[in-house]
């Protein structure tokens, strides 16, 4: 079954929990790369790096909220237990499992965007922009796009 959108009602604590998820998926498709060569690991090691090019840009924004995160490697390490939870799925089942999982992601980072204050809403479209990018790739990548790679490499140039 298909993962099922959270419901947010609150920005700060919506945006908290997003950003400790992205130390989560930095470790996530880090190890995962390890588990795939190829084309595969380049991408999973793009996410990865995407991952932790939105942590670095949130900063402001974690500052402007004053978030206390959870401990980073407390949150890589989950995501590296769920990494090995993943091992035996091959690419195309990842890139499966992207295109049925991630569409619940990417309306929980519209939540996110249409309750941002307005001083924030260019770091909600970034977050929700990196989950486009996230998807997009794999489509492209499902599809036989032999240039879907440029998709996480165009993001990641977005990033400071």
């Amino acid at each position: 079954m298909p993962q099922q959108p959270r419901v947010f009602t609150a920005y700060a604590p919506a945006l908290q929990l997003f950003l400790e998820e992205e130390f989560l998926g930095d470790a996530l498709f880090d190890t995962l790369a390890g588990f795939h060569a190829g084309k595969a690991r380049q991408a999973l090691h793009l996410m990865a790096e995407i991952e932790r090019g939105v942590i670095a840009a949130m900063q402001p924004a974690i500052a402007r909220h004053r978030l206390t995160l959870a401990n980073p490697e407390d949150l890589r390490a989950e995501g590296r237990t769920e990494a090995s939870a993943m091992r035996a799925l091959s690419w195309a089942d990842f890139l499966n499992h992207v295109d049925q999982d991630y569409p619940a992601f990417l309306d929980e980072f519209e939540q996110l965007f249409r309750l941002a204050p307005e001083a924030d809403k260019a770091d909600a479209q970034l977050l929700l922009d990196h989950e486009v990018a996230l998807m997009d790739f794999a489509a492209a990548e499902r599809n036989g796009d032999p240039s879907s790679i440029a998709i996480l490499s165009t993001f990641l140039g977005r990033l400071p």
